[in-house]
């Protein structure tokens, strides 16, 4: 007789599963958890789902009962162009609603889905430009638009449930994940001479890196970026942020960008180590 594996997969609830990202998210996790999704909108998998807001906290604490993890995406994304008070109620107040629940049922790893975006050098701002190079997660904080201040925010809240001492959160900072409708926009500006750092994720090996967020061991908190190993132009990439800022941060791995000169910007590393993502894409390969 042929033994049946019986072996429960762990539960995952992804917020804001139905979302662009939250599709791909929710598509990696499925084969290895048991996932379900609150959001606003049913997702297009077949899968459990619960109609919540972020802002419901009533709502979060009886759909996230008996879940083992949470990946919290839902947000008001900086592409909706929203009212800057819209970004801190929702991102802010949700962020907290979520950590909140998980605090109070015990559920012991949430993975927030931060941004490129709480480091503030995704503004172009030219008051704040890159330190140096390649920028990595222990780089000062300068945010400036709400959207941007949202996911500082965030942030801080996570680490602030930590120090409570019953719960992990792992901040994830995506760089702008390719969506396919974002390729010949990219492509586009890549032609053009502008401060944009060129940052880029595939939203596959974005939905890995939260894969391996869930998994990770001896980790209680931190924040990581998310990015390709290259950036999304086709140039040396220190040829064009001198030509870009002005002048060359200061560049404390010149080997990297001897061994591939369209390294990126941000540094994965971390993320590497820690979590054990390595990207997957190649923009030279993949989309030029």
């Amino acid at each position: 007789m042929t033994a049946t594996n019986t072996t429960k997969k762990p539960r995952v609830v992804v917020t804001g599963g139905s979302g662009r990202l939250g599709q791909y998210v929710v598509r990696q996790l499925m084969e290895r958890f048991e996932v379900k999704v609150l959001d606003l909108q049913r997702p297009p998998q077949d899968l459990a789902f619960a109609e919540v807001n972020v802002l419901d906290l009533e709502g979060l604490r009886r759909e996230l009962a008996g879940a083992d993890s949470i990946v919290h995406l839902a947000a008001i994304d900086f592409d909706h162009q929203a009212k800057p008070e819209v970004y801190i109620h929702v991102n802010v107040q949700g962020t907290w609603n979520v950590l909140q629940a998980a605090h109070e049922l015990g559920i012991r790893r949430v993975v927030l889905c931060s941004s490129i975006s709480a480091c503030g050098l995704s503004e172009a701002n030219l008051v704040f430009p890159p330190l140096a190079l390649p920028v990595d997660e222990a780089h000062p904080l300068f945010p400036v638009q709400s959207y941007s201040v949202s996911k500082q925010l965030m942030e801080n809240i996570a680490e602030s449930f930590v120090r409570r001492g019953n719960i992990e959160v792992l901040c994830l900072r995506p760089m702008m994940v390719l969506l396919p409708e974002n390729i010949a926009p990219t492509l586009a500006r890549a032609k053009e001479d502008t401060r944009w750092l060129f940052y880029y994720i595939t939203p596959e090996d974005c939905a890995r890196a939260f894969e391996c967020a869930l998994v990770a061991t001896d980790v209680r908190f931190g924040v990581f970026f998310i990015t390709a190993q290259d950036s999304c132009r086709n140039e040396p990439t220190l040829e064009w942020v001198e030509r870009a800022l002005g002048k060359l941060p200061d560049v404390r791995d010149r080997a990297r960008y001897e061994a591939n000169p369209y390294a990126a910007v941000f540094d994965g590393t971390k993320a590497r180590e820690v979590l054990g993502f390595v990207p997957t894409s190649n923009w030279r390969r993949d989309f030029t």
